[in-house]
């Protein structure tokens, strides 16, 4: 997680440019030179959007890191977009009068990180950087769940009649993986979904 820094809020021009509305996350800023001081929010566990839509219907600009991953659901893969820094979201208030105890209540925060009783702030800057790494790795995504795998890779079969099986990827298909494995004494190829496998543990 980016290092926070104890400083106090000072007065700058509010630029009414900083953020648009994004339903998936609340507020999407775009400009982290919101005018007023970003500081931390631990959410409770697994409550990262449910903050962030909370603080955004309060008129704070918000910024929740992601990141693109494949992840297993219901016997299939699914490409999903997870929190970087779980727990941990970053909001700015809307205009220099606008006050922060509220988020203290908001629905899904757990508590405003401080040191002492001063509520941390992080610079705009890093925070700029952390958005530009974020949407160049996006970019760098890979489309298919084929990605996960490379020849070579020991893999154990989850679906079909060869399921709990292990075997050895000989070659790989943008949906579907040869898979070399010894069946009655023999080494034979099958080709099988990649749906149908993961990586042997």
């Amino acid at each position: 997680m980016p290092t926070a820094t104890q400083t106090r809020p000072t007065q700058r021009r509010f630029d009414t440019r900083a953020s648009v509305r994004d339903p998936g996350i609340g507020t999407f800023v775009r400009d982290f030179n919101t005018g007023t001081p970003w500081y931390v929010v631990q959410t409770k566990p697994r409550q990262e959007h449910i903050a962030v839509s909370h603080l955004a219907e309060q008129g704070y600009h918000t910024y929740l890191p992601l990141h693109a991953c494949w992840k297993r659901r219901q016997r299939r893969w699914t490409r999903v977009r997870e929190v970087y820094f779980p727990r941990y979201a970053f909001f700015s208030p809307a205009h220099p009068q606008q006050g922060i105890a509220p988020v203290r209540s908001t629905c899904g925060v757990s508590r405003v990180i401080c040191f002492g009783h001063t509520p941390a702030t992080i610079a705009p800057r890093l925070l700029q950087e952390l958005h530009t790494l974020e949407q160049t790795l996006q970019h760098l995504d890979p489309d298919t769940a084929a990605s996960l795998f490379r020849p070579g890779d020991t893999v154990r079969l989850t679906d079909g009649p060869l399921a709990g099986h292990t075997g050895i990827i000989s070659t790989c298909a943008k949906d579907r993986v040869t898979v070399m494995m010894t069946l009655l004494g023999q080494h034979s190829p099958v080709t099988v979904p990649i749906d149908a496998i993961t990586h042997a543990p």
